[in-house]
């Protein structure tokens, strides 16, 4: 008896784990996503909640969990309602080069994703100059896979290296052909 548990366990394993592996079953996937925004640490107590807007392209190698994604971001911050001195908007631009690395799952495809890239910072006021820092990012999300495309949902942390902290949690919900 339990020689048999232990190798349907087995079995059970090698073909959920080999059977879901690729986040997707096309080499090379094109996306769109948008979501909330959501300042964190100092960069918090200056500005709320924003919007998001990522367009990538994704190369996967069947067979292998692990991928390649590229990702270009537009981030829009307001500013909060309860500061003495009033800011502007804020705008940060991204490009992101991120590898990703797909957990077992049937269905839902869990995935891990991070890397980093070269974000531009500017508020939103006439004459501001752009400043261009390095930055890093690392996250989680999940495919669903429909007729014909994925939708997917999926959370990141992007810390931007400059002189004041910055870093904020895009939340978006996308879809990938």
């Amino acid at each position: 008896m339990k020689r048999t548990s232990l190798t349907l366990a087995v079995a059970a394993v090698v073909l959920f784990t080999s059977s879901s592996a690729a986040q997707s079953s096309r080499a090379v996937t094109v996306g769109i996503s948008a979501g909330a925004a959501i300042p964190t640490g100092d960069f918090s107590d200056v500005y709320n909640t924003g919007f998001n807007g990522t367009v990538s392209l994704g190369f996967n190698s069947v067979g292998t969990p692990l991928g390649f994604r590229v990702d270009g971001m537009y981030n829009k911050f307001g500013e909060r309602d309860d500061l003495i001195v009033p800011r502007p908007d804020y705008t940060i631009i991204g490009a992101n080069a991120n590898l990703v690395y797909s957990l077992p799952g049937q269905g839902i495809r869990p995935y891990l994703i991070g890397g980093g890239g070269i974000y531009g910072q500017k508020p939103d006021v006439s004459g501001a100059e752009t400043t261009t820092d390095f930055g890093v990012n690392g996250g989680i999300g999940a495919a669903f896979p429909l007729s014909g495309f994925n939708t997917f949902i999926e959370a990141r942390l992007h810390h931007i290296f400059s002189d004041v902290s910055t870093q904020f949690i895009p939340i978006t919900f996308g879809i990938s052909f």
